[in-house]
């Protein structure tokens, strides 16, 4: 049985394996949907609904006549400069660039290996999870450091790595920090919304109270799951990783050097956010809202990438300047070069994104098809908890093979944040539950582009480690994460709790 189930799952991931090598790039998938939506427009051009939140007829605005060609030229390069998540994304990742290349974040990941035998566990998921304040560095750093932590203590490396590489995935959606993945994906929901309430603002703290809160509950999950069922069935000392050549970084600790600088950065990025924060909930604090004077919405909210800029800034100074990684200001400036190097790709993907929404938006195709699919599924009844599962699900099953985040949600956001809106639905928790269904499946997909780099450091240790053999451990993983998030999605929704700052469920 044991052996036909294996069979089953190695088909459905060469299935899997098969459609998405045949995917084109992003590039020219975004670009064909530009193109089709603007061909799309001139056919159903007079095609007609009624805004339910103004009462208002709208129709299908062709492109395809003189005024169309003459939009769709004067507006193109402005539709990629005003993209909200491109300064966003490029601004923080400037920073985080930085941070990671200084050795900051390296080094504070690198404190699992003076974790207690008895909360290792434990400490990889919360470090794993809480690595995306890196972006994808995480994948790269976590999954052979637990390995090799695993290594040193005589427990299967193997599974060490599997375990990290969930965790650090799973951190897409669970987090104690605002990351460059909240910037980016609220960014394209606030371009989203904007098709219908031009005056809704999507934060990047958008979903921070549940990220928060699935940090904390996954963790727990996740070691519980380990420790009770993966570890016993899965977790076995082979005789070959005894000739491992495991590379001496992932096994040497930090220094006492480097502890007394990563305290110096944590405690100098740390006063300072903490400094943002009260000059916020003080009585007529400065980043207050000018206008309001309230905490949410306030300046504070307004320019979190700006403070996480100089959050992570200030850690990676400190603490190169304290080890020797940064000797002068060009070192700094040097390292950010670097980081903007590895978005060249994301800056050239986003030329054809950015206009493909706002054609979408400008032809009020968007609003339309969201006001009649909310208008359909209204009549149908299908309104609550099983079109928020449906949604997760949907996402979960375009993971399998579209693998850039990003990407997805520009695709799905357009038409499932409109039509949320319309059935009452915040932006906030549209994006949410596309989160859910978009991180529970990441470490599954073959086609995610690290997945080659974790065979790579299983052979490290074992020599005949194949696709199979991580996946068949990651897709438990993977179930009892999408589990464990949609009951805690339906216990949020039926207690009413907000998502984050100013981010309800309902609107």
């Amino acid at each position: 049985m044991a052996q036909a189930n294996e069979g089953l799952l190695m088909k459905f991931v060469n299935w899997i394996e098969r459609v998405g090598n045949k995917l084109p790039h992003m590039f020219w998938i975004f670009l064909g949907l530009w193109f089709l939506v603007i061909i799309l427009s001139g056919i159903f051009g007079g095609v007609s609904a009624v805004d339910p939140a103004k009462g208002e007829e709208i129709k299908v605005v062709s492109l395809l006549n003189r005024e169309g060609l003459a939009w769709i030229l004067t507006n193109m390069v402005s539709n990629f400069a005003k993209f909200p998540p491109l300064g966003l994304v490029l601004v923080m990742m400037m920073a985080a660039g930085f941070a990671e290349r200084s050795g900051f974040i390296p080094a504070i990941m690198k404190t699992l290996t003076r974790v207690p035998e008895k909360y290792l566990i434990p400490a990889i998921f919360i470090v794993g999870i809480c690595g995306n304040l890196a972006s994808d560095a995480a994948l790269i750093i976590i999954p052979p450091l637990s390995a090799a932590l695993f290594y040193s203590r005589r427990k299967d490396p193997i599974f060490g790595l599997i375990l990290g590489y969930v965790a650090a995935s799973a951190g897409f959606t669970a987090n104690i920090f605002i990351a460059g993945t909240d910037v980016l994906l609220a960014g394209i929901t606030d371009a989203a919304v904007k098709i219908v309430d031009p005056n809704y603002n999507v934060y990047p703290t958008a979903n921070y109270y549940f990220m928060v809160a699935s940090t904390i509950i996954l963790t727990i999950v996740g070691t519980v799951f380990t420790v009770k069922y993966a570890m016993p069935r899965f977790a076995r000392w082979d005789e070959e990783y005894e000739h491992a050549q495991v590379p001496p970084e992932y096994l040497t600790p930090l220094t006492d050097k480097d502890m007394k600088a990563l305290k110096k950065a944590i405690l100098a990025a740390g006063g300072y956010f903490l400094l943002m924060f009260l000059l916020t909930i003080i009585p007529n604090g400065p980043l207050r809202d000018p206008v309001k004077n309230t905490i949410v919405p306030s300046t504070f909210l307004r320019g979190i990438v700006p403070i996480l800029f100089l959050f992570f800034v200030i850690g990676g100074y400190v603490y190169g300047k304290s080890v020797g990684t940064v000797k002068r200001p060009s070192d700094m400036l040097n390292y950010m070069v670097e980081s903007m190097k590895t978005m060249a790709s994301y800056i050239v993907i986003v030329f054809p994104i950015a206009n493909f929404i706002y054609t979408f938006t400008h032809t009020n195709m968007a609003s339309i098809l969201a006001i009649k699919l909310a208008n359909f599924l209204k009549s149908a009844g299908f309104t609550g908890i099983g079109l928020f599962i449906a949604i997760i699900f949907v996402s979960t099953f375009i993971n399998l093979f579209i693998t850039s985040g990003s990407s997805k949600w520009a695709f799905l956001a357009p038409v499932i944040v409109p039509m949320m809106y319309y059935l009452g639905y915040s932006p906030e928790w549209a994006q949410l539950l596309y989160r859910i269904g978009d991180s529970s499946t990441n470490a599954v997909t073959p086609l995610m582009s690290y997945f080659p780099v974790i065979l790579g450091y299983a052979s490290v240790y074992k020599k005949d480690v194949g696709i199979g053999t991580i996946i068949s451990r990651t897709v438990l993983y993977s179930m009892v994460f999408l589990v464990t998030w949609i009951v805690m999605a339906i216990v949020w929704y039926l207690l009413g709790l907000p998502l984050g700052p100013g981010a309800p469920i309902r609107l």
